[in-house]
């Protein structure tokens, strides 16, 4: 089975990109920078009779939280098909290393 790992998956365009992936066979992990967003979200895709997906907390501002989400879908499985960046940032990434000098 392939897997994927959508940010910003817990509404909109990326629970929707969600619903496709599950549909054609994927394991979809849900990024989501509130983790009961995201719960909520795998909630409302179980409900619907889709069974191959786990929420992330992920935040990809916060490079904390990157390297944790990282660290949770390595346990999980070994390769990640897709990524699809669908979340959306406003203003700096105050967490990340900045390559400015």
């Amino acid at each position: 089975m392939k897997t994927a790992l959508i940010t910003g998956a817990n509404k909109g365009i990326g629970f929707e990109t969600a619903k496709q992936l599950l549909e054609n066979g994927y394991f979809v992990f849900i990024g989501s920078r509130n983790s009961d967003n995201g719960e909520s979200a795998v909630q409302q895709l179980r409900n619907a009779g889709f069974e191959n997906t786990k929420a992330i907390q992920l935040d990809v501002t916060d490079l904390a939280s990157i390297e944790s989400a990282r660290k949770e879908i390595g346990e999980a499985t070994d390769i990640l098909d897709v990524l699809i960046n669908n979340s959306g940032i406003n203003g700096e990434c105050h967490n990340l290393p900045s390559k400015r000098q």
